[in-house]
């Protein structure tokens, strides 16, 4: 951006994108080892970068400030290290209640601006947002988050057939919710979905299923850290962090909070599956009930 290193003595530049923020939003740079280093910027044109001079030689914090109750609030925030008249680009990096703010983060490597449960809105057809939260943060890799939805997406039966195990095929009723839910995101934040290796336990036996998917149902480890039984999953798999509180386990559908299905067969029976109950706990259930489903998806950092 025309901004080349050393260009100013003993100082450095940080340089902060506002192409998702609105006339008015004010970011801040502050000293994280010396109180009285803050800067503050506030938004006047939208999508022209906000340039603050500081001090080199020192690690510093990013975001953005709001007024919450009559108090100046930081919200958000990576952090950075300004070295000798270094030029650093922060893009993106203080919304992290939208796709896009949260991939910048991932970006950055600055997961520590995140907490178990935050709400990210992400757009779906027809100008409305959805409810999702962080339920997982560096769980398998570095620089990565799953993000679980709020509340129970839809209700439907899913019945397996002849005693068919319903996720041994592509047209699986379940996944067929998760991919008719991907279809619904609006495509500028689609793209920031990342495929994601999937192990279930097949209904009615005790092998494990893999799979790759955009957006997927959990399974009952991820939700009370225990395995379905009956075997290894492929892959390791962990609880959640949302999910060691029990009441985070519970979902509404239609404001009532209602049973959702994760993506575990049982081997005690070819239609049972272990299913989340209203009040959090789990428990097998038949898939010929009417239960709900709640979708999954994962970000992680792009370098």
């Amino acid at each position: 951006m025309g901004y080349p290193d050393g260009y100013y003595y003993g100082q450095g530049r940080i340089i902060c994108d506002t192409s998702t923020f609105s006339v008015g939003d004010t970011i801040r740079v502050r000293s994280m080892t010396d109180s009285s280093k803050v800067w503050n910027q506030q938004v006047a044109t939208v999508g022209t970068a906000l340039v603050f001079t500081v001090p080199c030689y020192d690690y510093y914090k990013i975001c953005t400030v709001q007024d919450i109750g009559g108090t100046p609030t930081e919200i958000g925030g990576v952090y950075k290290t300004v070295d000798y008249g270094q030029t650093i680009f922060v893009d993106n990096m203080f919304d992290k209640s939208t796709l896009r703010g949260l991939q910048g983060i991932l970006n950055n490597h600055s997961e520590n601006a995140l907490n178990i449960g935050d709400i990210v809105n992400v757009k779906i057809n027809g100008g409305n947002d959805w409810e999702m939260q962080i339920g997982a943060i560096n769980l398998y890799n570095q620089h990565e988050v799953f993000l679980v939805s709020k509340d129970i997406w839809t209700n439907s039966v899913f019945t397996s057939a002849g005693g068919v195990a319903y996720i041994t095929t592509s047209y699986d009723i379940l996944h067929q919710k998760m991919q008719e839910f991907y279809g619904i995101i609006d495509a500028d934040d689609r793209v920031y979905l990342k495929d994601t290796i999937r192990t279930c336990k097949q209904e009615g036996y005790d092998n494990w299923l893999t799979f790759t998917e955009k957006v997927f149902p959990l399974n009952r480890q991820e939700i009370d850290g225990i395995s379905a039984g009956g075997g290894t999953p492929t892959t390791t798999i962990s609880q959640f962090a949302l999910f060691t509180t029990q009441a985070n386990r519970i979902k509404k559908y239609n404001n009532v909070a209602s049973y959702w299905w994760t993506c575990d067969g049982s081997s005690t029976g070819a239609t049972h599956v272990w299913t989340v109950l209203s009040d959090g706990t789990i428990t097998v259930q038949g898939s010929t009930n009417s239960y709900g489903a709640v979708p999954c998806f994962r970000l992680t950092a792009d370098s």
